[in-house]
C-alpha cells in the first residue's frame, strides 16, 4: 500500500457529514414504517353489498384489505434492503476511521486489513450469530 497519500483532516470532514447523514436513515427508517403502516389502514376493504366504505358492520372498524395485505407483503420484502443500507454504511464508516487511524500511526498494513474488511459482505439475517455486528 505504498501508494497511499491520504489527507486524515479531509477524511475526517467527509466522515462527520456521511455520519450524519447515515444517522437519519433510522429516522427515515421508521417514517416509512409509519407512512406504509398509514396507507394500510386508510386503503379500505372490499365491502359486502349494502355496507358502507367496507365496514365491518355495527360500527366496526374492517379489517385490511387487499392493499393492506399487499403493503404489508412489500414492507416485508424491503425490511432486509433497509436494514442492509444502515449496516453497510455502518460498516463502511467504521473500516474507514480504522484505516485511517491505522495510517495516521504510521501502520500501512493494519490499514489495508481495516480497508479489507470493510469492503467485506454484510449479512442482516438476525438467525446467524454475529449477523448484526457492523
Amino acid at each position: 500500500m505504498a501508494g497511499w497519500d491520504l489527507d486524515p483532516q479531509g477524511i475526517s470532514g467527509v466522515l462527520k457529514t456521511t455520519g450524519e447523514v447515515a444517522g437519519k436513515i433510522e429516522t427515515h427508517t421508521k417514517a416509512y414504517g409509519e407512512h406504509l403502516q398509514s396507507a394500510a389502514a386508510h386503503a379500505g376493504t372490499i365491502a359486502a353489498e349494502g355496507e358502507a366504505h367496507g365496514g365491518g358492520g355495527k360500527g366496526e372498524k374492517p379489517a385490511g384489505g387487499l392493499v393492506a395485505l399487499a403493503l404489508s407483503q412489500f414492507s416485508e420484502h424491503t425490511l432486509n434492503d433497509l436494514k442492509f443500507i444502515a449496516m453497510r454504511a455502518g460498516k463502511s464508516l467504521n473500516g474507514a476511521v480504522d484505516a485511517t487511524t491505522a495510517y495516521t500511526d504510521g501502520d500501512l498494513e493494519m490499514a489495508a486489513e481495516a480497508q479489507r474488511k470493510a469492503l467485506g459482505a454484510v449479512d442482516v439475517d438476525p438467525t446467524k450469530p454475529g449477523a448484526q455486528e457492523r
